[in-house]
């Protein structure tokens, strides 16, 4: 027996040396080179010789802020909080195997890899937890707010401040928060450092803008933000109510700082240079024009706006070059003293002060961790741009918060200086190369070097960011490396430096003499951008790079940059994995925003229509570019397809069915009754027969993605069912039979269900005379469904039918319409204005029984057996936040409360149903 499991084994083994080319002999006829054997069998051979190689190298490590990051990313994706004692164990077990197992390399390394994974968990566990703070509950009035202004940002339509609170007043703020973001008239918001006093409106908490987008409120969590909001009329000033924090005295002296060099320079400048020069030297971008700002995006050219790596290299650089000239230009200095090291030192320091001028965004600080490595190792007779310096930059980053991680600017740093610093290892030895010739030669060589490494940054930059841009912003740079190209000279040359010249000047006074040329590299800069922004196809967009696809092709780049040799050829598996993943993906019919003001419809055009985009027009923003759509919500065609009148608006659904969003209460009895999908920002009555959305649980779950499920079926609300259920010449589907009160069984001579008023759909019918018992009305109702031979289940109970016309009527006549049509049921009226023949309803749960039979109280007997609901046959709800899934910055929301009848009304009910029994 052994001896035949051997043979089995070597004979597999042989299998497989026969494919890598070492058991299958070449045939005679065909040349060694194309033999396939010999090709797979060599690629094996060096394969397995990289490798032995990049493990002695010890390149190995550069892979564990990889997995540092992988473990940061399981712990965000986690629907529940993890145990922070479990996640510090699991690290330290890890870590304790990884240890013993030292002496045995290939272990080790497996063993210290897992060790990394776990540590990035509960690092990140460990950071939530410093920092976790109950997310404020949004109170149903404004409150007051008193404290001290540490933070402005003067922006082109309003002013936003951040405000240390000191005290808070207000009815049903349970927590006063410590920090709030306000967002103030244009020009209203006082210096920082001042003492204020305002009347705020808190928003509720913010979050993703539809199913896995970026999530907006866990970035202001961990930014330290308590609450959004907005001032009602002009902030207060007042004494102080005490001694300003450290944060706000340090916050207030670089805000004044800042102000002083943007004035100086818009003194110089004006129009757009100036609103450039202030945003790349002191990070104001307020001024900078929506056209500008979206000329310079669709170019590829945003990333010079925004100050990131690219600008603290260039003040490091040239501070570097700058210092160390004038000490090379002192023989004694020059022979006697480190100057280079001093060059570094003046070169962290100046990047220094720059951060804090900047506005000390997390872009910049970013940028700024991974500068000062860099310095570091230079002050220490170190290699400045290695992969190492990278590895230990990225390791800085994610300890100091690992959030940061999720960030699109992150990715998108890393990505291009991990790229670029690889690409840099390769490209040193051909510039290491010799050359020979005349000086006129040379001189040549040199400018075409130069113009082939900026090539060649652009383009690695460019390949190494699309998949990110891709897939946060829906955005491909086509002619990013033709913008790069004609712009980058004048930003290197004119604009960074003479911006860093007139800041060092302007102590002395002569900073008038650099803000010229610094304008004058920006309108060169911003005339490259419009020309590239205005050529055909530059506004590219694509959604079809999900997650797993940038995932894979984050792999893809990872491995020819920090794999050597034949190794580097394992990139084509993951970049051919990523191909297969990329594709459409499924888009939604339906999209409801969570203040019930503001839904979306996809039309048959296959793009979404939005009504109510003025209510939240970040949000819309968010839905059409994760669609890839280029219009703005402030665009004139972007609710077609709405009929809109003062009530609402109403929308035909594809597939069948309508959608009504509602403006005024009044209209909603209506939309009650006509409408399949009902979004209101009010709750609906107890017996509304649509499937109705409303704020109160929206909160609960966040945006709601509806998607249309295939070859299904539409039932009215008030349509006519046929044999077993199917729908016959319907426009609109059934809504949920879950829902408290379900609709009415129709009536041909009664004609419920007919469109809200004010719609173009169809004329409603007239409603039944509201004359004559309602005894004999349900006995008209019995006759009628027993002469269409309908002999089946029907939904609701005969009393709920005709006290539906009923209340129907009488809400009519009560809203005072005149009209006499029927505009769907309505929410029981108050007590003195309804008698029992002519108000009320079925109770909660009474669904109904056979023609000419008792009602029966269960909602379940309603539906025939094996029979799904209609709604959640028709459509899958996606919501944002799914259903169990609770973080930290997250709110805590306490359950809907169900509604009880009133006693009075529990009554009133009792007597009608005495009416209508048979």
């Amino acid at each position: 027996m052994e001896h035949r499991r051997g043979a089995g084994k070597r004979g597999s083994s042989g299998a497989v040396a026969g494919v890598l080319g070492g058991a299958v002999a070449r045939p005679a006829f065909l040349p060694a080179l194309l033999w396939p054997g010999a090709v797979l069998g060599r690629l094996r051979d060096a394969i397995r010789t990289d490798a032995a190689a990049e493990v002695a190298s010890g390149r190995l490590i550069l892979w564990l802020p990889v997995l540092l990051g992988c473990g940061i990313l399981l712990y965000f994706g986690a629907e529940q909080e993890p145990s922070l004692p479990a996640a510090l164990g699991l690290a330290g077990v890890m870590a304790c195997v990884a240890f013993a197992a030292r002496t045995r390399p290939r272990a080790c390394a497996v063993l210290l890899g897992l060790a990394t994974l776990a540590a990035g968990f509960a690092l990140a566990a460990v950071h939530t937890a410093s920092i976790a703070r109950p997310v404020i509950i949004t109170p149903p009035t404004p409150v007051r707010l008193t404290g001290f202004i540490e933070q402005v940002e003067r922006r082109a339509t309003a002013d936003r401040v951040l405000l240390r609170v000191t005290s808070a007043e207000g009815r049903g703020l349970e927590v006063v928060p410590k920090l709030v973001r306000i967002s103030l008239g244009r020009g209203t918001a006082p210096a920082a450092g001042t003492p204020v006093e305002m009347l705020v409106r808190l928003l509720p908490p913010m979050e993703a803008a539809l199913p896995g987008g970026y999530d907006f409120g866990r970035n202001i969590w961990f930014r330290g933000i308590d609450a959004v909001g907005f001032g009602l009329g002009r902030p207060k000033l007042i004494a102080a109510p005490g001694e300003p924090p450290f944060s706000v005295r340090f916050g207030a002296a670089i805000e004044q700082v800042r102000q002083s060099v943007g004035t100086r320079i818009r003194q110089s400048l004006e129009g757009t240079a100036a609103a450039i020069a202030v945003a790349l030297v002191v990070g104001d971008r307020t001024a900078i024009s929506p056209q500008v700002e979206e000329s310079m995006r669709v170019s590829g050219l945003t990333h010079v706006l925004s100050i990131s790596g690219l600008h603290m290299a260039m003040v490091a650089g040239t501070l570097f070059f700058l210092v160390r000239g004038l000490l090379a230009a002192f023989p004694p200095l020059a022979l006697g003293a480190p100057i280079k090291s001093m060059a570094a030192l003046a070169a962290l320091a100046g990047s220094g002060i720059y951060l804090l001028l900047s506005g000390n965004d997390w872009p910049a600080q970013r940028s700024f961790f991974m500068l000062a490595i860099v310095l570091v190792g230079v002050l220490a007779g170190r290699a400045a741009l290695t992969l190492r310096t990278v590895a230990v930059a990225a390791v800085l980053v994610l300890v100091l918060g690992p959030e940061a991680i999720l960030e699109p600017g992150t990715q998108m740093s890393f990505a291009a200086t991990l790229a670029l610093v690889a690409a840099f290892e390769h490209w040193s030895r051909v510039r290491g190369r010799p050359m020979v010739g005349s000086l006129m030669w040379r001189a040549l060589a040199r400018g075409l070097m130069f113009l082939a490494a900026l090539s060649l940054t652009s383009l690695v930059a460019g390949t190494a960011t699309a998949p990110y841009a891709a897939l946060h912003f829906q955005r491909l740079g086509l002619y990013g490396l033709l913008a790069n190209l004609a712009a980058m000279p004048a930003v290197e040359f004119l604009v960074m430096p003479f911006g860093l010249l007139g800041v060092l000047l302007m102590p002395f006074g002569w900073d008038f003499i650099a803000w010229p040329v610094m304008g004058l590299g920006i309108d060169l800069m911003v005339k490259v951008s419009d020309l590239v922004a205005a050529l055909p196809g530059a506004d590219a967009r694509t959604d079809w790079v999900g997650p797993a696809a940038a995932g894979v092709l984050t792999l893809a780049l990872l491995c020819p940059c920090l794999l050597r040799g034949w190794l580097r050829a394992l990139a084509v598996i993951p970049a051919v994995v990523a191909l297969l993943l990329m594709g459409p993906p499924p888009r939604p019919d339906v999209l409801i925003a969570p203040n019930g003001q503001t839904v979306a419809v996809r039309g048959a055009d296959g793009r979404l229509s939005v009504a109510g985009a003025g209510s939240g027009r970040l949000m819309v923003e968010q839905w059409l570019s994760r669609e890839a759509d280029v219009r703005k919500a402030d665009a004139p065609d972007l609710d077609l397809g709405f009929l809109c009148d003062a009530r609402g608006c109403r929308i035909s659904l594809r597939g069948g069915g309508h959608l009504t969003l509602l403006r005024r209460a009044d209209g909603l009895p209506a939309a009650c009754g006509a409408g399949d999908i009902v979004v209101a920002p009010w709750p609906p009555p107890p017996d509304c027969a649509a499937k109705a959305f409303y704020p109160e649980a929206l909160a609960r779950t966040g945006t709601l993605a509806m998607y249309r499920r295939p070859d299904s079926k539409s039932v009215p609300a008030g349509g006519k069912p046929g044999p077993m259920g199917r729908a016959e010449d319907v426009e609109t589907h059934q809504p949920d039979l879950a829902d408290p009160i379900p609709p009415a069984v129709p009536d041909e001579r009664s004609g419920r269900g007919a469109a809200m008023a004010g719609t173009a759909d169809s004329s409603p019918p007239e409603p039944p005379p509201l004359t004559g018992r309602p005894r004999r009305m349900a006995a008209d109702h019995r006759a009628s469904l027993r002469r269409e031979g309908a002999a089946r289940e029907p939904v609701v109970t005969l009393a709920a039918e005709v006290d539906g016309a009923v209340r129907q009527g009488k809400v009519e006549e009560w809203l005072g319409t005149g009209s006499g049509q029927v505009v769907g049921p309505a929410a029981p009226l108050a007590s003195a204005d309804r008698t029992p023949e002519l108000s009320g309803g079925p109770r909660s749960g009474q669904t109904g029984g056979r023609p000419g039979g008792r009602g029966n109280t269960s909602t379940e007997a309603a539906i025939a057996p094996g029979r799904e609901p209609p709604f959640t046959s028709l459509w899958r709800v996606v919501p944002t936040r799914a259903p169990g899934v609770q973080r930290p910055w997250m709110p805590v929301l306490p359950p809907l409360a169900e509604k009880q009848d009133e006693p009075e009304r529990a009554g009133i009910r009792a007597a009608e149903d005495a009416l209508t029994a048979p």
